[in-house]
């Protein structure tokens, strides 16, 4: 009896599941079910990971509290960041003409307006949304702002939106690959600080 039911088993691995079910629903239903759940479980490949971009509004992270003022002094802030390609952009002045230049990170000026009315102004907002449309999805896209409509656009889009003093605060410091502002180590420690005797 064990050999005729080893025998079986061995029969019901090499049929395909649909015949299984069919022809021992009736004899032996536990024993088809049972060899079902037994067959391998193929996994897929995990997908390589994704290129890292991020746009950072820059006049709105400026606006808030403790976070750097002036361009070249924002972008000083923001150099060095690893993972991911930063692009920091700023509304073009009124009479300034755009431009795109540097690499970590790359600073864009958006078109300001003109006296004669011949060129529009184009905000750091629109300039992103444009790029959000032409983002690829093999890309892991974020962008750094607090503007209402331009973070309603990121989310139809499915990109991820940081709020700009959150980013100031957290996000930064483990950018650059730093753990922490190191505030939490000890006077002893701390560069510069003298030990009491």
């Amino acid at each position: 009896m064990a050999t005729l039911r080893s025998l079986s088993l061995v029969l019901l691995s090499l049929a395909p599941a649909s015949s299984l079910v069919a022809s021992f629903s009736t004899h032996q239903p536990s024993t088809a079910t049972s060899c079902r759940r037994s067959s391998t479980v193929r996994c897929m490949p995990r997908p390589l990971p994704a290129e890292r971009v991020m746009f950072i509004d820059g006049n709105n992270l400026m606006a808030h509290r403790k976070v750097t003022k002036g361009r070249e002094a924002l972008a000083a802030k923001l150099a060095g960041i690893k993972p991911a390609k930063v692009t920091l952009v700023f509304d073009g002045k009124h009479g300034e003409s755009p431009s795109d230049s540097g690499s970590n990170p790359r600073i864009v000026i958006t078109q300001g307006s003109t006296d004669d009315g011949s060129l529009e102004r184009e905000t750091a907002d629109e300039w992103i949304e444009r790029e959000l449309s032409c983002a690829s999805r093999d890309c892991q896209v974020e962008v750094v702002t607090a503007d209402r409509n331009l973070r309603r656009v990121a989310h139809l889009s499915k990109v991820k939106t940081i709020n700009p003093a959150k980013f100031w605060r957290r996000y930064l410091a483990r950018l650059k690959g730093l753990k922490n502002d190191y505030l939490n180590i000890p006077n002893e420690e701390k560069p510069g600080a003298t030990v009491d005797a």
